[in-house]
């Protein structure tokens, strides 16, 4: 199971063996491909407004929840019920894959919201950016079924792939901003579930089966050979899917003692610089 594309990059989508990466390049490509154009009943006032909020989204949203899950890995396995066996393709066991998770998460996410520069700020003013950027989304929806009327928009669409992450988490978890989107954004959570309903009729088989594809019919099981060569197949897919797992987590451990080695580095020179100017 391919994690992230080419680029490095979640979600990505293969079409015709062409795989294609970054929501606002993937909507742009379906649209061209398929004659489909989600906004073509806007007009520019409308398709500036919609720009304007999907940025928010993407810069501002995206991260307040990318910093929250950086600081609360051990929920974010518990809200979202992850199978990371299942997500690695691999048999290792759930403790160390969780293990793995948590320190690589962290760490990247910890990264990526520092370099953003939310990250310097604090966890209840992060917290409180995140709930404007959900009031000013409820505010442009208001009592419409979608953002701009009767019709979904690519802004529902984008709307609806970061609201639902953030509705659907595991309600036995603590997230703020899922309460305050319940409690204050009522409309909001009304529009993830008409988009649930209208593109995802399968969610319930998604989410059990983690099909992502559970609407196409599957082919037939294929007869393993009487020889038993197909257990052998799949046990040797199998020792290939963990010593790329195995060889992922020493890669993240590498990575954090050189950071740490860095770290360390950079305030010994702090201090040093410091006791000369004195």
């Amino acid at each position: 199971m391919k994690l992230r594309s080419k680029k490095g990059q979640l979600p990505f989508i293969e079409l015709n063996g062409e795989e294609i990466a970054d929501s606002t390049i993937i909507l742009k490509e379906l649209a061209q491909r398929f004659d489909k154009d989600l906004d073509a009943g806007l007009n520019n006032y409308h398709k500036s407004i919609s720009h304007a909020l999907i940025s928010m989204i993407e810069n501002s949203l995206v991260m307040v929840v990318l910093w929250w899950r950086s600081k609360n890995t051990d929920s974010v396995l518990k809200g979202y019920k992850m199978n990371l066996q299942h997500g690695y393709g691999t048999k290792i066991p759930q403790v160390i894959l969780n293990f793995l998770f948590k320190f690589a998460f962290s760490r990247k996410g910890a990264k990526k919201v520092k370099a953003h520069g939310i990250g310097v700020h604090k966890p209840e003013e992060i917290m409180d950016m995140g709930k404007r950027d959900l009031k000013v989304l409820s505010d442009v929806l208001a009592d419409k079924p979608f953002c701009f009327g009767d019709e979904p928009t690519v802004l529902d669409v984008v709307a609806f792939a970061n609201l639902a992450q953030i509705y659907f988490f595991d309600k036995e978890q603590e997230f703020v901003l899922r309460d305050y989107m319940q409690e204050n954004c009522a409309n909001l959570v009304g529009l993830v579930n008409r988009m649930k309903e209208r593109c995802y009729p399968d969610w319930e088989d998604m989410c059990k089966t983690l099909d992502l594809n559970s609407h196409l019919p599957k082919p037939e099981p294929q007869e393993k050979a009487a020889d038993g060569k197909g257990k052998e197949e799949e046990k040797k897919d199998e020792k290939e899917g963990d010593k790329e797992t195995e060889k992922d987590i020493e890669k993240e451990k590498e990575k954090g003692e050189n950071e740490k080695d860095a770290e360390k580095e950079v305030e010994e020179n702090k201090q040093k610089e410091e006791k000369e100017t004195k």
